[in-house]
């Protein structure tokens, strides 16, 4: 627990002992404030001090629970309460908002809240509407759905708007488009913020029929910026970009929100340049602005626009990038292997303190970023410099080590991993295998194989049984890798048969690679490398004809070989 900052333990002794904290209670109504991220010392404040000043002592408590609530400790405002109660002091009204807000944010809510919803009736505070709505949204805050409508029923008399729209956002928040519907309809009185909920619901919901109806009928002076960004925002999610733009283009009075939402659709839709022309004729850009082109770039593989806008970002903004944007910039410095980029982006992010361990994964991307480069060195020391090392973090490590070809080690922090009680998936595990395949480890590769469901309760899938053929096949053990082929649950697809086809190549077992060549036909597949590695196999064996046939069949079903693809997958 940190310790209280100097100048309030200084402010706190100058008011002890000049005696002015005992002649009014105003020193501590300054001093409260300051205090809850301190439980001890507010403790002893409140028991010492609050008990001098019977007139005001609700007064200090209620400062005391409220400053609380918003703080990084919100239990204390139960102690508070507690102390009050102990001191024979009676909460009022403005009491037990301020302990719902705090119990909606403890991970002991349930049993938390209903104290809090227990004490309000006991103390017959069920009357008034600002507890009413105080434990209302509580229950919707947890989606306790069945408890705020329990509460909301018994205290209809004293409902009012808020309550009514409290109670439909707690259904919307859960999903519960039904009853929030119900709700609405039975609704003495509407306002906008009772519009705005409904055409979010369904236009989040994708009912965008409804939406649009329930927009077109709700009174025009209700219709606001919140509402008209719902309806953007929905039709640009379910990608009516057209109607989307439409609609942006319609809106009166348009907001940052509202520029984002219609730049987010063009993205999620792929649609990269509408999202830059608007970009760049927004008349003011924030942090979510840039962190979604950015983030849009990388996420559409246009890596050197990704860095190109970052670089704008740093020489026309005055907004820093987010954990984010520098996740989505390292993936690009990772994909073009520019290093220099990607060590300037490392020290960017040290500059600016950023953490890397959260849950942005901004340490993971760092240590991809350096292997992708062909710095395993650098992965590995960012690796270790992590106080907190999840699952990310150990498939980027471990995954970087594979593609480098430095199967010992990659091995070698696979059992690190294990040993550090964090458990392996199915990244983690393909990754192994890669490493164990590239590396000829037979034996370590079906080790961990045979093992996956039962140590780690990962179920093989056809991108493990896929690592497990071409590490038989390449070691020559082709009829072990036609053997696991036939025992898989499922059917094997291109890539798993061109695994094996690529062995047999290697291996000269034309028998094989006939027996595959049927399996790869009965897919169908316009992959262009299967064919022409099986003519390539046809001519390896003199069967002229066969190979010519082979290459025939890309004619006849229109197959483009790809440049540069002679006896390639693709």
């Amino acid at each position: 627990m940190a310790a209280p900052p100097r100048h309030l333990l200084l402010l706190l002794g100058r008011l002890l002992v000049s005696g002015e904290i005992h002649r009014s209670p105003d020193h501590l109504r300054k001093i409260i404030p300051l205090i809850p991220s301190h439980p001890n010392l507010a403790a002893a404040l409140s028991s010492l001090y609050f008990p001098l000043f019977p007139s005001s002592a609700t007064f200090l408590h209620n400062l005391l629970v409220r400053a609380s609530a918003a703080s990084p400790s919100p239990r204390l405002s139960f102690a508070a309460f507690s102390c009050l109660l102990r001191s024979g002091y009676l909460p009022d009204k403005f009491t037990f908002p301020q302990l719902a807000k705090s119990a909606s944010r403890l991970p002991s809510f349930p049993r938390t809240g209903a104290q809090v919803h227990a004490q309000a009736a006991r103390r017959g505070f069920l009357a008034d509407i600002f507890v009413v709505n105080s434990l209302l949204a509580m229950y919707a805050a947890f989606r306790d759905t069945a408890s705020m409508w329990g509460v909301f029923d018994s205290c209809a008399e004293v409902a009012d708007v808020v309550s009514w729209n409290t109670v439909i956002a707690g259904f919307v928040k859960c999903g519960e488009i039904g009853n929030a519907r119900r709700v609405f309809d039975e609704m003495p009185e509407r306002n906008g913020v009772s519009w705005s909920a409904m055409v979010g619901a369904y236009a989040g919901a994708g009912e965008l029929d409804v939406a649009r109806d329930m927009f077109d009928r709700m009174p025009a002076v209700g219709r606001n910026v919140v509402t008209w960004n719902s309806m953007v925002t929905g039709f640009a999610r379910h990608g009516l970009l057209p109607l989307a733009r439409k609609m942006f283009d319609e809106m009166p009075l348009k907001n940052l929100v509202s520029w984002n939402a219609m730049i987010r659709g063009y993205m999620v839709n792929g649609e990269m340049d509408g999202a830059r022309e608007l970009f760049d004729v927004m008349p003011e850009k924030d942090v979510v602005s840039w962190t979604c082109m950015i983030s849009g770039y990388a996420q559409a593989g246009r890596y050197a626009e990704t860095l190109a806008l970052f670089r704008s970002m740093q020489s026309k903004s005055i907004i820093q990038p987010n954990e984010v944007a520098m996740v989505s910039v390292l993936s690009a410095c990772a994909h073009l292997t520019a290093l220099e980029e990607g060590r300037w982006a490392h020290t960017f992010i040290n500059k600016h303190k950023m953490i890397l361990d959260n849950e942005f994964n901004l340490g993971a991307a760092l240590i991809d970023m350096y292997a992708k480069c062909g710095r395993t060195d650098m992965a590995v020391k960012t690796f270790h410099s992590l106080d907190q090392k999840n699952v990310s973090a150990w498939n980027a490590l471990i995954t970087g080590l594979a593609v480098n070809g430095d199967a010992l080690q990659c091995i070698d922090v696979f059992e690190q991993m294990k040993r550090s009680g964090e458990n392996p998936n199915d990244i983690t595990l393909v990754s192994v295998l890669t490493a164990c395949a590239h590396a000829g480890l037979v034996d370590e590769g079906q080790q961990c194989f045979q093992s996956m469901a039962s140590a780690f309760g990962v179920q093989p899938e056809l991108k493990h049984y896929g690592c497990m053929v071409d590490l038989l096949g390449r070691a020559g053990l082709l009829d072990e890798a036609e053997e696991l082929i036939s025992s898989m649950p499922m059917a094997p697809d291109v890539k798993v048969l061109g695994a094996l086809l690529g062995a047999s190549r290697m291996h000269k077992r034309f028998d094989v690679a006939e027996r595959v060549q049927r399996g790869i036909l009965n897919l169908n597949t316009k992959q262009p490398g299967c064919h022409v590695l099986m003519s390539d196999i046809y001519a390896a064996a003199g069967k002229w004809a066969d190979a010519l046939e082979a290459r025939g069949f890309l004619q006849r079903h229109n197959i483009r070989k790809l440049p540069a693809s002679s006896s390639s997958m693709q």
